[in-house]
């Protein structure tokens, strides 16, 4: 026997069915399809818009943090300071 590598034997596979796989892509095309409309039309703008409220409430925590460091600061030196509102 002349082998080509240095691997031992293997085993043949057993026949492939390539309609099955063709039959389960055509079954489950339709749905992959509604899938991806729903998620570009529904849950894109959703999600997006979620970002954008925990954005703004980040930069509102954040704008108070700011507020609160000028009234500490305001308190400490004797020259009156604005607070931004």
């Amino acid at each position: 026997m002349n082998k080509k590598t240095d691997f031992p034997d293997l085993e043949r596979l057993p026949p492939h069915n390539h309609f099955k796989h063709f039959f389960n892509w055509l079954w489950n095309k339709p749905r992959w399809i509604f899938e991806g409309f729903y998620e570009r039309k529904f849950l894109k703008p959703k999600i997006e818009l979620e970002t954008l409220q925990i954005e703004l409430e980040i930069k509102k925590m954040e704008l108070t943090v700011v507020r609160n460091e000028i009234q500490r600061l305001r308190k400490q030196s004797n020259k009156p300071l604005r607070v931004i509102k």
